[in-house]
């Protein structure tokens, strides 16, 4: 995973130097027609199969979630609906208009995690014309 250094200073202390932050750095982006594409390369579908299975999943998915269902994907993780609200004095009270900031929240599934965290490796992206090391340290994230 490519990273870049960036600083920042601490809003809350405006008189201490900036520190210095990893932000990701990311390569494109890859769609599912690409996925398709790799997935059919590998299998007796083809590609419009695919495309066709996974664009049907895609209209499912919020079908079941409005309805108040969790939704797991096998081996990919759970998506789910969250919302906060304003509170109010008693339930005969509350109002759905108290209700806001709707969310899909995403929980990798244990193993896909482990995955991703075990096989990250990070590169420090430089400006061009610099002489210094590319690679960066081995340390593992931590990721939550």
């Amino acid at each position: 995973m490519k990273y870049k250094l960036v600083p920042r200073k601490n809003p809350q202390k405006k008189d201490d130097p900036p520190k210095v932050y990893a932000q990701p750095v990311y390569d494109g982006t890859i769609d599912t027609d690409f996925i398709g594409r790799q997935i059919a390369g590998r299998s007796s579908l083809t590609t419009g199969d695919i495309l066709n299975v996974l664009s049907n999943f895609f209209d499912e998915l919020p079908t079941y979630m409005l309805l108040g269902q969790t939704v797991k994907i096998n081996g990919l993780g759970t998506f789910r609906i969250s919302f906060t609200s304003d509170g109010a004095e008693s339930e005969d009270k509350f109002k759905t208009t108290a209700m806001k900031n709707p969310r899909v929240l995403f929980k990798p599934d244990p193993a896909f995690r482990k995955r991703i965290v075990d096989e990250i490796k990070y590169t420090i992206q430089r400006p061009a014309g610099s002489d210094k090391e590319d690679e960066g340290d081995d340390d593992r994230p931590v990721i939550e």
